[in-house]
């Protein structure tokens, strides 16, 4: 088992920029740009979403990443996802 083992752990590194894009984000105050910045860091460098996953010997590591990855892919569905379907898809999903 080799949990805590660094590959899993790992994250490139935000700039300045892309973390105060992050930051004003979050604040609301991020324009169109930096609205773009943010949400590209997040996806590439945070969530590793369109990373191999893959990390030979270490099946512990590769569950955490494929984790990570998934919440972007999760990100990235809503994006690409007309917003009408999304609202259909929700009520159908209600009991």
């Amino acid at each position: 088992m080799s949990l805590g083992a660094p590959e899993a752990f790992k994250v490139q590194a935000l700039t300045n920029r892309e973390a105060w894009a992050i930051r004003m984000l979050e604040e609301g105050t991020a324009d169109p740009h930096n609205q773009r910045l943010a949400l590209s860091a997040i996806l590439t460098k945070l969530c590793r979403a369109y990373d191999c996953h893959f990390v030979p010997g270490a099946p512990d590591e590769t569950a955490f990443l494929e984790g990570r990855g998934f919440v972007g892919q999760q990100i990235t569905k809503v994006l690409r996802m007309d917003p009408n379907a999304l609202n259909q898809y929700s009520k159908e999903e209600k009991p």
